[in-house]
């Protein structure tokens, strides 16, 4: 008996320990600047496609993975009063908590709601706002993202682990009208075999980093008018986001399709206007065309046109203010370019690059790919405020091809590893007389009366197929002496 009461003791006492000792550990405080928070997500989505002024209700975990208890010094909405967004945490509605403490590998849950009313044209495409959470000298943060008008959303669903961008796939022959903003989240692709078409007067707004991917044989077709242009511009609508570049990415536009239209639209604030790509990694190069017309690109951070051994026929557009090349065309490719303008002056900071480059060959990883190239450019600009007072640059490789020529062209260049009066590369051009476009400051790049390129063109140039008698503003080029250079005729 005596034995038996000893060890009922000392198992009492064990217990007893383990209990005092698991209780004092709870009480035990992480104070370790290393030990951080753990969240069940990164951004809270509200994808509800507000249709009348209403509240909308997300959640999301918050992890202590420590041994001991953490406390939150502070937990709050970066936003402030001011934010659309508000916090329930431990029950209590606030937009600021102070010393929320988590006990050892558990976890709390705090809830998100976001009242907006999505008529109000006021406000943005997308509301975006974050948590911040302050730990032991840590800050953190839970990025919030709601959408504030009426429009059709797409966001990424697909999370590739190869360097490609997350991105969500629109439906096969997917038509697009203007009934309602379209905002991209993200990349949006159109995938092989499948097309998207964009009609008349849509608006396309991009979030950062977000562009349209045309998969290898997809197709993209946008049908703009001389009224009614389709638009590409990021989600920001402040008067001083207005000619801000880098806002989105890029549309991009792989090979294997031979339908590729974009007609009327104008592409702006992106990081590159249009790369239409034959990528050398998606297997062996398919006939590709991109037919460019009547189109804006401008405003870009890198590049307006970047092509890649690629075809492409592009009349009537202006290419302007890009921070690198503004018209880029490497590793071979056949080009027509008819009545472009390309006036790159940009203004955000200082340009090495010139406005127009062209290759035979590309460097991918240390290997040199080099392809047969036919570059003509007739009845065209290419003008811009690069010191040095050159804006052409060439290069090639042997090995293929390297065919290019300037036509009817006004053309500024100083480069001492091209002779513009060699017959083979230049004909009939304007050298280095500034165009005189009316206003440079305001991004204004019709000629002015006294403008040098004013009757440089060729009636031929105009009249082969397809003909383009009338101009990007729809005036008739064939109503004078002979048509003017670039993509607009002069008009008192």
């Amino acid at each position: 008996m005596k034995l038996k009461y000893i060890l009922q003791v000392l198992v009492f006492v064990v217990l007893a320990g383990g209990l005092f000792l698991s209780s004092c550990r709870k009480d035990v405080l992480d104070v370790s600047p290393s030990s951080k928070l753990g969240f069940s997500t990164d951004t809270v989505y509200f994808d509800t496609v507000f249709v009348t002024m209403g509240s909308v209700t997300q959640r999301f975990r918050v992890y202590n993975s420590s041994e001991d208890k953490i406390k939150v010094s502070n937990i709050r909405l970066a936003g402030g009063s001011a934010s659309p967004f508000r916090l329930n945490i431990d029950g209590e509605a606030t937009i600021n908590a102070h010393d929320v403490e988590i006990d050892g590998k558990d976890s709390i849950f705090i809830f998100v709601e976001v009242t907006i009313d999505p008529n109000n044209d006021q406000n943005p495409f997308v509301v975006m706002d974050s948590v911040l959470f302050e730990t032991n000298g840590n800050l953190q943060n839970v990025k919030l993202m709601a959408y504030g008008r009426n429009a059709d959303f797409f966001r990424p669903t697909v999370f590739p682990k190869n360097g490609f961008p997350a991105y969500s796939v629109v439906g096969c022959d997917t038509t697009w009208t203007n009934n309602r903003p379209k905002v991209i989240i993200g990349y949006l692709a159109v995938d092989s075999a499948c097309s998207l078409t964009i009609e008349a007067g849509t608006q396309v707004y991009l979030y950062n980093n977000s562009g349209i991917w045309v998969y290898k044989q997809g197709r993209l077709v946008v049908n703009g008018t001389l009224q009614d242009s389709v638009v590409f511009q990021g989600v920001r609508k402040e008067d001083s986001y207005k000619n801000t570049p880098g806002q989105w990415d890029r549309i991009w536009i792989n090979q294997g399709s031979t339908g590729n239209v974009i007609n009327y639209a104008v592409i702006k604030n992106g990081n590159i206007g249009i790369q239409a790509e034959d990528v050398i990694s998606f297997g062996e190069g398919l006939p590709s065309l991109l037919t460019l017309s009547n189109t804006r690109i401008k405003n870009m951070k890198a590049f307006g046109l970047y092509g890649v051994h690629y075809s492409i026929n592009a009349w009537n557009n202006v290419i302007s203010n890009c921070g690198s090349y503004a018209l880029a065309l490497i590793n071979g490719g056949t080009y027509r370019f008819r009545h472009n303008t390309v006036a790159n002056y940009w203004g955000e900071s200082v340009r090495s690059e010139t406005a127009v480059f062209l290759s035979n060959y590309q460097v991918i990883q240390n290997v040199t790919y080099v392809a047969n190239m036919d570059f003509r450019f007739t009845n065209g600009i290419v003008y811009g405020n690069l010191q040095g007072d050159n804006e052409l640059d060439v290069d090639s490789q042997p090995g293929a091809t390297f065919n290019w020529k300037f036509e009817n062209t006004c053309l500024k260049i100083d480069n001492e590893n091209i002779d513009p009066g060699d017959v083979n590369h230049f004909s009939n051009m304007v050298l280095n007389e500034d165009p005189l476009f009316r206003d440079v400051q305001n991004r204004d790049y019709r000629l002015s009366e006294s403008s040098t390129s004013r009757d440089k063109g060729s009636v031929a140039v105009v009249n082969e197929s397809p003909a383009i008698p009338t101009d990007l503003l729809g005036n008739n080029r064939l109503g004078d002496t002979a048509p003017d250079c670039g993509a607009m005729e002069f008009t008192p």
